[in-house]
This record gives structure tokens, C-alpha cells and sequence, in this order.
């Protein structure tokens, strides 16, 4: 059968390198679709509140409106630990595939990124059974759709990709396991797109992403960990995994049929982990506004703040867990309030978890439980100062400063925005190298590596977001301007002649459209394409 719209998510699947490959001749799907489609660059949250990426294409909402900006880990207002996002803290009446299947459209999701399911769908969705990221649980609906893809398949051939142990060995297991991930689900999306006529058919191939992380070293000489002499399978190891996403590209759109409308979507980028956040810490150590200062000799709370951080959860919770239960030490307290940097009335400022740009969240008094720092002139000229410490970190190296963009989430996003946002971001700059040291008059040196064996990386993400479209309703002229990735939800459902919710913030792509208000029912009647 057919699709009349094929949504294909390339979770951080980096597009200029699709752009070069296909050049070359080595990725044919993709330079086919490329030649028959409209490029659109997207601006998004990468260099606000990177975590948002997917949560802002689902449902069309900006981030520091929802506040799903940081699905993993994240502080919540009123609370002084981070933690991650609940299932009941979703609603997935906001994504597009919902509204879809609410306005009686027949539909099939696979594998959409950090999302849960919506009850009583009018089709098959099938949740995190071959993704990077891992929140909420592998689960199908209807249950039977993934107990036949387990009899069939198994489960998933990675369960994490930072598991290789940085050996030859290690690296040919988990491209070899991610191979066989993609070459399944390359094998029954298309049998299940072929099953019916699908109105929408949203299907999220990820194996970029954990490729880019764990393989870029092998192909960017700017890493230290880059050795030109490495096996020559390791060096192509990131392309053999796109060539893997090639095929499957290729076998979805030949069975979504000539007719279908088809939106592929590059949701961000890989590159160099040039890092930054983790030397925030340390900073807010140096500048007297971090909690633990006193408890633990200066060197060895420096060790813990930048290391226990960043460590991932369920890391997190043991280190928590023997550190509260060491009866009244002063290294416990240290320890439990850097995990937890809320979690003590000495704290003025804290940085939170915001993936690949930093933020800081000062404890305000009647926000926090435990804040200590005054709302209004207090906590503005605090940070300002914020703002002024971190624009004057410069790299030791070489003297540039290390510091792109430093902002409040007030300036950024107004009164409206989310009460859990960070109250401060910065954007670090990705032109003057990999950043593990700083130094300014007021913190002085400051080294924190990127490197960490829980996360052994050597890419992470850009900017780079791009949506290719084609199809009997996309405009195929060219346009100076790009859109917003809030743009792809209200895309897809005009497409489907959906009403566009009002929580939609982003407007269609490439389409031509008259809309009708209805201002009892609060939302766009009747959206129509031509």
C-alpha cells in the first residue's frame, strides 16, 4: 500500500556529511531524494536549550514554553534534585502524530525520540525498541506489535553505545550491532508501511547518532584521540552506518508510494565534542557561589564537582545513595550537595544540566526550598555578574574567549517562559577548539577534561538542522528564508488537512496556505493546500 505523508526522523544525523557522501556517490538514496526534494534550514533550540530538539519538532511548541528542555535530567521548580521526566509529566495529546489520529487519520509511529504513548491511537506505535536515547521504556501499541518484532528480531542490539571500551574490538561490536539494529528495522518499517494505506507514516531511524558520537574521532584529525593508521573498517565505520541508513531510507520511500508527500528530517548535527558546560561546576566553586566549599579540601572537591556532575543517572543515585548513608561526614554532605546543588541554603548559583550550552539557576528565595538570593535586584545583579565572569573566560592557550553568547532566559524568552528554565545560558564557541580550560582574573585556571570513561565520546551535536521535502503538494520553489523546527508539526498536519492546534507556535513549510480562526474552539479550522 501507500503513505500519504512519510516522515523520516534522522536522529543527529549530520547533513553536510550526507551532502558530501552523496556528492561522491556513496549515499544514491539519499542524492535521490536530495535532487527531487526542497531544502529547508531550520533554526531551533541548539543554542538555547539544545534537549528541546525533538520535544519542539513533536509537538510544534517552543521549549521555554513547554519546558521539556532536558528530558533526562532535569530541576524542577520546587524541587532540589534533579531528576529525570516522568511518563505523567508528558502529554501526548500535544504530538503531531495524535492530533493526526484525533481528526481520524490512520497512523504508524516508530521510534519517535523521548516521547510516550498516546492512549487509544486510531494505529501501531512502537516506543525506544532502536534509540540513542532511552527514557520512558521499550513498548508497543498494540502490545502484540513488539512481541512479533522480538519473536522476529529480538530486542535492540545495543543497549548503550558508550559500552566499547575504547578497543578495536570494542568499536567493530558495537558498528557491527548497529548495523544489524538499522538492517532490522530497515526490514519490518517498510513491511509495516506496506501493510495498509497509512495517512501518516512517522518512522525515526537513530543509529547517527550513537555513530557520530563514538566514530568521529576516526575521521576528524582535529581529535587527539585521531590516529590516521587505524584500521581502515574503523575509519569507515561512520559511513558505513549512513550507507545503513541509505538503504533504509530508500526501501521507506519506495514503499510510501509516487504519490506520497515525503519530509526527511536531519534534527540536528555531529562534530567535534567541543564542550564547554562542564567547567561551570568548578566556576561557581571559584566564584563563592557553589555549596561544599568548606567541607572537602579545594583539589579534591574540584575532582568530585566536575566529575560526579556529569555522571549519568543511575550513577548518580548509588554515589547518592553511600554517600548519605556515611552518617554525618563532611565528605557526604559535599558530595550530596554537588550532586544535588539545591539541595543546600548556602547555595546562591548552580549549574544545571542543558546538554551542549551551559546553564545556571540561582536559588531564589520562594522559588527554591531552600533559596537563599532575593528576587528582583539581588538576583539581577547577580546575574549580571554571572554574565560579565563567564564573557571573560578566555582559553589559556591562545587568549580567545571561550564564550559565544551569554544570556538571561528573561532577555531570551520573556515573561511567558517555562518557571523550570534555567535563569541564565551560555552558548560556548565551537571555532577555537575543544574547551577543557579557562582562566579568568576572578576564577583563575580552571581544567576539566571532556573526556570521561562513563562517556566516552569524541563527536557531539551542531546546530545543523535541515528538512528535505517532496511530493505532489510541496512548493518546489526555491526561498531565500529558512523556517523553525516548531515548523515541521503544523507542516505535517496541513498536509494531512488537519486543524492546526493553538499551542502550535511553528507555521507550515513549503506549502501554501489559507487558515480560518475559530475563536470558540481556539484553534485553526480547515487549514487548506494548494
Amino acid at each position: 500500500m501507500t503513505a500519504r505523508v512519510l516522515v523520516v526522523g534522522l536522529d543527529a544525523c549530520e547533513v553536510t556529511l550526507v551532502e558530501r557522501w552523496a556528492r561522491e556517490g556513496l549515499l544514491p538514496h539519499f542524492a535521490a531524494l536530495q535532487a527531487a526534494s526542497r531544502a529547508v534550514v531550520l533554526d531551533g533550540p541548539m543554542r538555547t536549550l539544545p534537549g528541546g530538539i525533538w520535544p519542539e519538532i513533536h509537538t510544534g511548541m517552543n521549549s521555554a514554553a513547554s519546558g521539556h528542555f532536558y528530558v533526562p535530567n532535569r530541576l524542577r521548580t520546587g524541587e532540589t534534585r534533579l531528576r529525570a521526566t516522568r511518563v505523567d509529566e508528558v502529554d501526548a495529546e500535544r504530538y503531531f502524530w495524535t492530533q493526526a489520529a484525533r481528526h481520524g487519520r490512520r497512523i504508524a509511529v516508530i521510534d519517535p525520540v523521548q516521547a510516550v504513548p498516546a492512549p487509544r491511537l486510531n494505529g501501531v506505535q512502537l516506543f525506544e525498541w532502536g534509540l540513542h536515547d532511552r527514557c520512558f521504556g521499550v513498548q508497543s501499541d498494540p502490545p502484540e506489535f513488539l512481541q512479533s518484532l522480538r519473536l522476529r528480531h529480538g530486542d535492540y542490539p545495543v543497549t548503550s553505545c558508550d559500552c566499547h571500551g575504547e578497543t578495536v574490538a570494542g568499536y567493530r561490536k558495537l558498528r557491527d550491532d548497529l548495523l544489524r539494529g538499522l538492517a532490522a528495522k530497515a526490514e519490518f518499517a517498510p513491511e509495516l508501511l506496506a501493510r495498509e494505506a497509512w495517512d501518516l507514516f512517522f518512522c525515526t531511524i537513530s543509529e547517527s547518532h550513537c555513530a557520530g558520537h563514538q566514530f568521529w574521532h576516526f575521521i576528524d584529525p582535529r581529535h587527539p584521540w585521531h590516529d590516521p593508521a587505524a584500521s581502515a573498517d574503523l575509519r569507515e565505520a561512520l559511513l558505513r552506518v549512513y550507507q545503513g541508513i541509505d538503504a533504509a531510507l530508500g526501501r521507506l520511500v519506495a514503499a510510501a508510494g509516487k504519490e506520497a508527500e515525503i519530509l526527511a528530517l536531519f534534527s540536528h548535527g555531529m562534530d567535534l565534542y567541543f564542550d564547554g558546560p562542564q567547567l561551570l561546576p568548578e566556576i561557581l566553586v571559584r566564584l563563592g557561589l557553589a555549596s561544599g566549599g568548606n567541607t572537602v579540601s579545594g583539589s579534591r572537591l574540584r575532582e568530585w564537582k566536575t566529575r560526579i556532575t556529569h555522571l549519568p543517572r543511575p550513577i548518580k543515585k548509588v554515589i547518592k545513595r553511600l554517600a548519605r548513608s556515611a552518617a554525618g561526614g563532611h565528605a557526604a554532605a559535599a558530595v550530596g550537595c554537588l550532586v544535588d546543588p539545591f539541595a543546600s541554603p548556602q547555595t546562591r548559583a548552580g549549574s544545571v544540566t542543558n546538554n551542549r550550552c551551559g546553564a545556571i539557576r540561582l536559588n531564589l528565595r520562594g522559588r527554591e526550598p531552600l533559596g537563599c538570593v532575593e528576587p528582583g535586584d539581588e538576583a539581577d545583579e547577580l546575574l549580571a555578574h554571572l554574565a560579565r565572569e563567564l564573557r571573560a573566560l578566555v582559553n589559556p592557550q591562545n587568549g580567545k574567549p571561550i564564550v559565544a553568547d551569554v544570556f538571561t532566559a528573561r532577555e531570551r524568552f520573556g515573561a511567558e517562559r517555562h518557571p523550570d528554565l534555567p535563569d541564565l545560558l551560555c552558548d560556548f564557541r565551537t571555532d577555537v577548539g575543544m574547551i577543557e580550560d579557562c582562566e579568568s582574573p576572578a576564577v583563575g585556571r580552571v581544567h576539566a577534561p571532556i573526556y570521561h570513561p562513563h562517556s566516552p565520546r569524541s563527536g557531539d551535536h551542531t546546530a545543523n538542522s535541515r528538512a528535505w521535502m517532496t511530493g505532489p503538494r510541496i512548493d518546489a520553489r526555491p526561498v531565500a528564508t529558512g523556517g523553525r523546527v516548531t515548523d515541521i508539526a503544523a507542516t505535517v498536519l496541513a498536509l494531512l488537512d488537519v486543524p492546526l492546534p493553538a499551542w502550535i507556535d511553528g507555521t507550515p513549510l513549503c506549502i501554501v496556505t489559507t487558515a480560518t480562526w475559530d475563536e470558540d474552539r481556539d484553534e485553526i479550522l480547515a487549514v487548506s493546500v494548494r
